[in-house]
């Protein structure tokens, strides 16, 4: 019977079923088989009660946790959620520590009856009943993402991924909550995985189009092909990220910047530590002096996620550049170039640092360099200026 108050199915079962089942009588002897008949049979479903027969039960044993629990999936069944709810609440009620209650309560408020601020607080409390259960953690970091809570989200959603590594629904899960922080390759991985172990799902097809998509954002892709498909998705959902980001690089290519701008803000909106966004809208911005410190604070932010991404160490040597920062603006733009070969431009911001932070030889190196890069005026005649007064002193 403890077992049982604890809704601990297995080991309840066979404790009364050696206990139904003994010779001798007992005082609780018939109690052990109505509440076998509850359980059900080891292999099989339980016996079918309607919600009517379960009540009238309960008026007999009103804090039976098993009966109580079957009367919630039976109101469940029924399509009558605020009735599951009271159900379940009255079976915590009988056992406070019930973890299936209260996580049946917590998808309940997440659902049907869309009270996000209970669903968050029931899953808390499963977590604190079952810290080391990995699906309870997989629903609290599903309720953390749709609070907005993206970094414990994904802290959550990435322990759980790794016990539950063919579960889809987890992996799509930790995949959104990755990519919200602009962890691309974790969740384009996670996403794979669900392509794989849910083909032919929702979750499987949405995990198709969200490889193609994220693709689109690559420094050498080109995304003008996809332009109709970006279209069809976001005139369904208007504010999937992937498409978005796939939009603002179009309006990139196409030299519309006002317009890619205010696609990056409307993705930080939903995602404010969405780091590919930051990094694009700093670039814009670093291009802009009125708006150089919204460039400077995005593209360090950018940073915390991407601290090897070369487009964003370029970035950010510029914008440091502005900021009259020359040895820090040289750093970035040498650790830029070890990992590709930098644009004329790049090349002469590197070539000025250097020449600002007292580093000479290589500033000439790499105005020369700039210069046979095919460097454009006004930066060309100021790139060949600063290499004659050198030669002169």
């Amino acid at each position: 019977m403890a077992n049982y108050m604890m809704s601990r199915m297995e080991a309840a079962r066979a404790a009364l079923e050696k206990a139904a089942g003994s010779a001798a009588d007992f005082p609780g002897k018939d109690e052990a088989r109505q509440r076998l008949a509850l359980l059900g049979p080891k292999e099989g479903a339980p016996q079918k009660l309607s919600s009517s027969d379960l009540e009238a039960l309960l008026k007999q044993r009103p804090n039976d946790p098993v009966a109580l629990m079957r009367l919630g999936e039976a109101y469940e069944k029924e399509g009558t959620a605020a009735k599951a709810a009271d159900a379940y609440e009255r079976a915590l009620k009988a056992n406070p520590r019930l973890v299936a209650a209260t996580m049946k309560l917590a998808q309940l408020n997440a659902g049907p009856l869309k009270d996000t601020s209970k669903a968050l607080a029931y899953a808390k409390k499963a977590r604190e009943l079952a810290p080391s259960d990995a699906q309870v953690g997989a629903f609290l970091g599903r309720i953390a993402y749709q609070t907005g809570n993206f970094s414990w989200a994904y802290s959550l959603l990435q322990e759980s991924a790794r016990s539950l590594a063919d579960d889809p629904t987890t992996l799509h899960d930790f995949a959104w909550a990755a990519y919200s922080l602009g962890h691309l390759a974790e969740a384009q991985e996670a996403m794979r995985r669900v392509s794989s172990v849910a083909a032919g799902s929702s979750q499987g097809d949405d995990a198709k189009r969200f490889l193609t998509l994220t693709l689109l954002d690559q420094a050498n892709a080109d995304p003008t092909p996809a332009e109709a498909e970006i279209s069809k998705v976001l005139a369904t959902e208007p504010q999937y990220v992937p498409a978005l980001m796939g939009r603002a690089a179009i309006q990139l290519k196409r030299g519309d910047r006002t317009a890619a701008a205010a696609t990056y803000t409307d993705v930080l909106r939903q995602f404010p530590d969405f780091a590919p966004a930051e990094k694009r809208l700093a670039a814009i911005y670093a291009e802009q002096p009125e708006n150089v410190s919204k460039a400077y604070d995005l593209a360090n932010r950018a940073r915390k996620v991407l601290g090897d991404d070369p487009e964003l160490s370029k970035t950010l040597g510029l914008i440091s550049y502005q900021r009259k920062e020359f040895r820090r603006a040289a750093q970035l733009l040498q650790e830029s170039a070890r990992r590709g070969p930098l644009d004329p431009t790049s090349l002469y911001y590197l070539g000025m640092s250097q020449f600002q932070a007292g580093q000479k030889d290589d500033g000439k190196q790499a105005l020369n360099a700039s210069l046979q890069a095919g460097l454009q005026p006004p930066l060309a005649v100021e790139a060949r200026r600063v290499l004659t007064d050198a030669e002169r002193h």
